[in-house]
């Protein structure tokens, strides 16, 4: 049995999605790196300090037990791109929702869903 076709286009424009916010973030990474490196130092401190606290918050043996891999094994940089990532969809999704509301308001039609 096929899938239908509406169901591609949307994986399709799901993942499209996933990947532009994904590559627009390494590339604002990348540009803070050169450009503005006391953003990434503040983003680092930030993350790190999260971390800290989440830990810090948990009983004895589990916050020592998540802290660990977390900041020795390299956790925390994988952390730090990922929450880069959702702050950049957050933000490409508010401006999509813009856009669209006033699209809607400018062509007249009520909303779809």
């Amino acid at each position: 049995m096929m899938p239908e076709r509406s169901s591609i286009k949307a994986w399709f424009r799901t993942h499209l999605f996933r990947t532009w916010t994904a590559v627009v973030t390494l590339i604002g990474l990348g540009a803070a790196y050169y450009y503005k490196p006391e953003w990434l130092t503040w983003w680092l401190r930030t993350t790190t300090a999260a971390i800290e606290r989440t830990a810090d918050a948990l009983p004895y043996p589990w916050g020592d037990r998540i802290e660990v891999p977390l900041r020795v094994l390299g956790g925390s940089f994988w952390i730090q791109i990922t929450l880069a990532i959702i702050i950049v969809r957050m933000f490409a999704w508010l401006i999509g929702c813009g856009c669209g509301h006033s699209w809607r308001r400018w062509r007249g039609r009520p909303r779809s869903w």
